[in-house]
């Protein structure tokens, strides 16, 4: 009983109700943590963001304002604000009320006509952008006087839907985004009423070789994939840019002092593509997609060049968890018949339906779908069951 009540837990989606355990194997549409790691926002592929206690995974709180599906969530350091974006077309800005105990939504004024895909903080926390299917990305500031979130809009260029957008790490003038029209671009979002008079360009700066600051929404560069963009990351620094490509492909654009155009190199995955990217130091890039095993990458010091360094998944399989496999490869032969039957009786048991060649290439298919497999056993390539959505 006891053994049937943790496989009923392991198995069940995320738990409901402030104060349960985090536990089950719930699909994670997005998760984003804290400035000090103690919590984590995560949301349990539905329209509910649930708050954790990283020590104990015992839920917090429970925000529930969208409608529909969240795909983003960003949790700012500086203002410790969360942002939120939607399948239902909105963003919120949550505040948290020290004397409530709780999390309290503001207004945001999007002003698009589709989803949102994704949502990020600038460094400074004062402002933030959400990419979506509108073929535009609007970057909203607070306006204190209406006590809401109001938005500019970038829309030059892009031809289709917009999946990611990132921040310049050192200021929140250049944003890169990923595009489904396999492109990947650098924006000004330069705002007067955040940035006043301060005008940083960053690695386009005149000084080494760019263009110089721009206006807000104008195109600093643009940089080619052979699939959607599913995923961009400036690096610690900022003098680099990595976006990964629905083609299996990372692409690292490494802007060069005195240099109109960046140093483009190109990684080939081994199978299926990214859609996540993460640095962790200056020179060392994970990458995580529909592999389901996150990929660490390194960056050469002498030549520059980037190679492949581990997995860091070791191979763990479903046994270690006390699992069993969710779809058996085939059904149990007919027992054989009885001693002494007779005729009728021993054409009944000739016949029972067993596995045919139909229902096994529907398994096999099933089976190379779900796990990556052609066989559904016990030992799993990774530890993640379904493709990796983000990393933070």
């Amino acid at each position: 009983d006891t053994e049937k009540v943790m496989e009923e837990q392991l198995l069940s989606p995320l738990s409901s109700g402030t104060g349960d355990n985090f536990s089950g194997r719930g699909g994670i549409s997005c998760h984003c943590f804290n400035k000090e790691k103690t919590m984590v926002a995560i949301c349990p592929n539905n329209n509910e963001i649930h708050i954790y206690d990283t020590f104990t995974w015992v839920r917090l709180y429970t925000l529930s304002e969208h409608d529909l599906l969240v795909t983003a969530i960003d949790w700012s350091g500086v203002t410790n604000k969360i942002v939120t974006s939607s399948h239902d077309r909105n963003a919120f800005v949550w505040t948290f009320d020290q004397n409530a105990n709780s999390w309290k939504p503001a207004l945001v004024i999007l002003r698009i006509d589709r989803a949102a895909t994704d949502v990020k903080w600038s460094l400074d926390g004062l402002r933030f952008a959400v990419a979506s299917s509108a073929k535009s990305v609007p970057v909203c500031t607070y306006e204190p006087v209406n006590d809401w979130w109001v938005c500019k809009m970038i829309k030059k260029k892009f031809r289709s839907t917009v999946l990611c957008v990132s921040f310049h790490p050192l200021n929140g003038q250049l944003l890169a985004t990923g595009c489904a029209d396999f492109k990947c671009r650098v924006f000004s979002a330069f705002a007067s009423e955040v940035d006043g008079n301060l005008v940083n360009p960053g690695p386009f700066a005149v000084a080494l070789g760019g263009p110089g600051p721009l206006e807000f929404g104008e195109m600093y560069c643009e940089l080619s994939a052979m699939g959607w963009v599913a995923a961009v990351a400036w690096s610690p620094t900022g003098d680099s840019l990595a976006y990964a490509g629905h083609d299996s492909s990372i692409h690292v654009a490494t802007f060069v002092p005195n240099s109109s155009s960046p140093v483009l190199r190109t990684l080939r995955l081994r199978h299926l593509p990214a859609n996540s990217l993460l640095f962790l130091a200056e020179g060392v890039l994970a990458c995580g997609g529909h592999d389901f095993v996150p990929l660490i990458f390194q960056q050469e010091q002498s030549s520059g060049e980037w190679s492949y360094l581990m997995d860091l998944d070791k191979q763990a399989s479903l046994t270690s968890l006390g699992l069993t496999p969710a779809h058996p490869t085939a059904r149990p032969p007919p027992p054989p018949p009885p001693p002494g039957a007779g005729p009728r009786q021993l054409t009944r048991a000739l016949t029972t339906p067993g596995p045919s060649l139909t229902s096994g290439a529907r398994e096999l298919f099933r089976n190379k779908t779900e796990r990556g497999q052609d066989l559904a056993t016990d030992s799993l390539k990774s530890v993640h069951e379904r493709p990796i959505t983000c990393m933070s």
